[in-house]
């Protein structure tokens, strides 16, 4: 089960898609059908860009303006601001979370 509030899909979108431009790009520079499947770091690069998409893209839209609403039964202010996460954590921390996520696979790939 997938959870998210807003826009917050778009972190699995945004991952995805750099995941499978890495995976074309890699395959067709090298001419070889399996140089994703055997380097890592590959991997760690797209998620390094994701890590900047989500982060920027997480940082707008908690930049957006957010609407007050009046109850006019009580006459009181309600600020409705929306919150766009996934699995309970907003978009914008995302980014650092993948940045460490491929950090780690390419110190990794580099090790072995």
């Amino acid at each position: 089960m997938i959870i998210w509030s807003g826009l917050g899909f778009f972190v699995a979108v945004i991952v995805l898609g750099c995941a499978l431009a890495a995976n074309l790009i890699a395959d067709a520079m090298t001419g070889s059908g399996t140089y994703w499947d055997e380097n890592r770091w590959t991997l760690g690069v797209a998620m390094l860009v994701a890590a900047v998409l989500c982060w920027f893209v997480g940082r707008y839209l908690r930049g957006r303006k957010a609407r007050t609403l009046i109850d006019k039964q009580t006459g009181e202010e309600v600020i409705m601001k929306p919150s766009h996460s996934l699995f309970f954590i907003p978009m914008d921390y995302r980014g650092p979370i993948l940045a460490v996520v491929g950090l780690a696979l390419l110190v990794k790939d580099l090790v072995s």
